[in-house]
C-alpha cells in the first residue's frame, strides 16, 4: 500500500463519528479473532479428526467390553450389531477359541488368519512387549502400513498411526480383554485420511459461521456504540439548544454511575456556571448603565441650565459647573474601580508582594480618619506585632474601603475601631463601627458587583456599590479573606484574614509572580 494511500485509510478513519469507530473497533477485533481461530482449526483439522476417531474407536471398545462381562458369546453378526459407526472396523482374537471375528462394514477385515500373531499358545500377559511390538510391526508391514506414530494408553491400551506408501492412514486401538479361560485380542481402526468432501463441508460450515458471526459483531457493536453514547448525543442536542438567551437546558441524570453519568453531570455543572456568569454580567451592565446614566443626566441636565439662562446669571452658572464637576468626579471614580474589577477578572492586575507590617497599615488609615477631622471618635487597638506578605498598597485600599463604608454609616458622635491581632496560624485586621448595621437577608449579597443595600440607596448615601467587591478580589489574591459580623441598628464588623508571615514565607516567591 503506498503512503497516499495510507495516508488516505488513516484520514478516512481519523474523521469518522465515533460510533462507527467503536463499531468497526469492535466488530474488527471479534472478527480477527474468529478468524484467527477458525485458520487454527483448519490447520489442525488432522488433529481434530484424529480426537473424532479416537473418541469413535473408545467408544466401539467399551460397547465390546460392555457385551463381553454380560456373558454373550461373540459372532460376526454379533459384532456388527455393536458398531455405532459403518466406517469403524473391528478384529478380534479369541485366544481360547483360537477364532477370529470381524465386523464386514466398510473397507471389510483388516487382520485374517494369515496374519496372526505368533503368542505360541501362551497367555498375552506372559509374552514380552518387545516381542508383541515386533509381531505387530510384521503384520502391518504384511499389509503395506507402518508405524507412524504409537501411544500407550495407561488402559492397556496401544494407539497405532498406520501410514501406506499411498500416504493413506489408518488409526488403530489395540487392547487385550479377559475372558473366562483366557483373553481377547482387540483390534479397532479407521481410515483417517482426510477425503474432499469432508473438508469441504467442514469450510463451509466454518465459513457460514465466521459470516454469521462477523455480522452480528458489527450489528453488536454497532448497538453498543450507540448504547454507550446516547449521553454523548443528548449533551451534543442540548449545546446545540443552548444560547445566550437560553441557558435553561440541562441533561437528565438518570442511569448507571459510571464515566459517562459523570460527563453528563459536569457539563450540567458547567451550563450552570455559565448561566450563573451571564446572568451576573448581565445584573453587571445593567447596574453599570444605571449608576452611569445618574450622573450623565445631571451633567446634561446642568448643561442645558447654562444654555438657556446660566451664560448671563453668575450664579446659576457656578452651580452648574459645580454639579457638573462633582457628577465627573464620581463618574472618574466609578471608571477606575470597573477598571480595577476587569484587570483582577483577567489577571492583569499587578500585585507586588513583599513583607509588611499590618500595624504600620492599618496605623496610616487611623491617621488619615483622624486628618479628616469628622466627627467620630476612632480608636486603634494593637494586641500584636503582625508581619504580613502581600502588596503594601493594595492592603491599605482594603482597609480604606471599610474605613470609608464606617464613616458613610455611622452618625457623628459614633465609634469607628481598627484592631490588630493574630493567632498562631493568621494575622487579623478589623474595622468597626457603632452605625446602623446591615439586616441578615442582606449580609449574603453585600459582596456582589454593585449591590446596595435598599435602605442606604433612600437615604441618599453615595456610593457605587463596588468596593466591597474590590475588597474581596484583594483578600483572594492574598489568600486571606474577609468575614462580616453586624446587627440592623447596632453597627458592623470587617474582619480580614491573611496567613502570617512565617506561614508564607517559604512560598513567597510563588505569590509574588501573581
Amino acid at each position: 500500500m503506498s503512503k497516499k494511500n495510507k495516508s488516505l485509510l488513516f484520514g478516512g478513519i481519523k474523521h469518522m463519528a465515533i460510533a462507527r469507530k467503536i463499531t468497526l473497533l469492535y466488530g474488527g477485533i471479534f472478527s480477527f479473532s474468529l478468524l484467527i481461530i477458525s485458520l487454527f482449526m483448519i490447520l489442525n483439522i488432522t488433529a481434530i479428526q484424529q480426537q473424532t476417531i479416537r473418541r469413535e474407536l473408545t467408544a466401539t471398545i467399551s460397547n465390546i467390553e460392555n457385551y463381553l462381562r454380560q456373558g454373550n458369546s461373540l459372532s460376526n453378526d454379533a459384532l456388527q450389531g455393536l458398531l455405532d459407526n459403518k466406517y469403524v472396523e473391528v478384529s478380534i482374537y479369541s485366544q481360547e477359541e483360537k477364532v477370529y471375528y470381524y465386523s464386514h462394514f466398510g473397507e471389510g477385515p483388516f487382520f485374517t488368519q494369515s496374519n496372526e500373531f505368533n503368542l505360541q499358545g501362551s497367555n498375552v500377559y506372559f509374552v514380552k512387549e518387545e516381542e508383541l511390538a515386533a509381531q505387530k510391526q510384521r503384520a502391518f508391514a504384511e499389509k503395506g502400513f507402518k508405524i507412524n506414530v504409537q501411544k500407550e494408553d495407561p488402559e492397556n491400551c496401544t494407539e497405532y498411526i498406520l501410514e501406506n506408501s499411498k500416504r493413506q492412514q489408518l488409526m488403530l486401538i489395540s487392547t487385550v480383554m479377559p475372558s473366562k479361560k483366557s483373553f481377547y485380542r482387540v483390534d479397532v481402526f479407521k481410515s483417517i485420511g482426510l477425503n474432499t468432501n469432508f473438508l469441504r463441508g467442514f469450510i463451509i460450515k466454518l465459513g457460514t459461521v465466521d459470516f454469521i458471526g462477523i455480522f452480528c459483531a458489527f450489528l453488536i457493536g454497532r448497538y453498543i456504540s450507540r448504547r454507550m453514547l446516547q449521553p454523548v448525543e443528548a449533551i451534543r442536542s442540548a449545546a446545540e439548544r443552548i444560547t445566550i438567551e437560553d441557558l435553561s437546558q440541562r441533561i437528565e441524570t438518570e442511569g448507571p454511575e459510571d464515566e459517562m453519568k459523570e460527563l453528563t453531570v459536569t457539563f450540567n455543572s458547567m451550563i450552570d456556571r455559565l448561566e450563573s456568569s451571564f446572568q451576573r454580567q448581565n445584573q453587571f451592565v445593567s447596574d453599570a448603565s444605571h449608576e452611569l446614566r445618574t450622573p450623565i443626566s445631571v451633567i446634561q441636565g446642568y448643561a442645558n441650565l447654562i444654555n438657556r439662562w446660566g451664560k448671563s446669571d453668575p450664579d446659576i452658572l457656578q452651580e452648574s459647573i459645580d454639579s457638573i464637576l462633582g457628577e465627573t468626579e464620581h463618574m472618574s471614580a466609578l471608571i477606575r474601580k470597573l477598571l480595577f474589577l476587569a484587570k483582577g477578572d483577567q489577571n492583569r492586575m499587578l500585585v507586588q508582594k513583599k513583607f509588611v507590617s499590618l500595624n504600620e497599615i492599618a496605623g496610616e488609615i487611623v491617621k488619615e480618619l483622624e486628618i479628616l477631622e469628622v466627627p467620630r471618635e476612632i480608636i486603634f487597638e494593637e494586641k500584636d506585632r503582625v508581619e504580613i506578605w502581600g502588596d503594601p498598597d493594595l492592603i491599605k485600599q482594603l482597609l480604606w474601603i471599610h474605613a470609608e463604608n464606617a464613616l458613610k454609616y455611622t452618625k457623628d458622635g459614633g465609634l469607628i475601631t481598627v484592631r490588630v491581632w493574630k493567632d498562631k496560624k493568621n494575622a487579623y485586621v478589623s474595622v468597626s463601627d457603632n452605625g446602623v448595621g446591615i439586616s441578615q437577608q442582606h449580609l449574603p449579597r453585600i459582596f456582589d458587583r454593585f449591590y446596595r443595600v435598599d435602605q442606604s440607596r433612600n437615604k441618599g448615601i453615595s456610593g457605587t456599590g463596588l468596593g466591597l467587591s474590590i475588597a474581596k478580589w484583594i483578600a483572594d489574591s492574598h489568600f486571606g479573606y474577609i468575614s462580616v459580623e453586624s446587627k440592623k441598628g447596632e453597627g458592623t464588623t470587617f474582619m480580614n484574614a491573611f496567613a502570617l508571615c512565617g506561614n508564607s514565607k517559604k512560598d513567597g516567591g510563588k505569590k509574588n509572580s501573581q
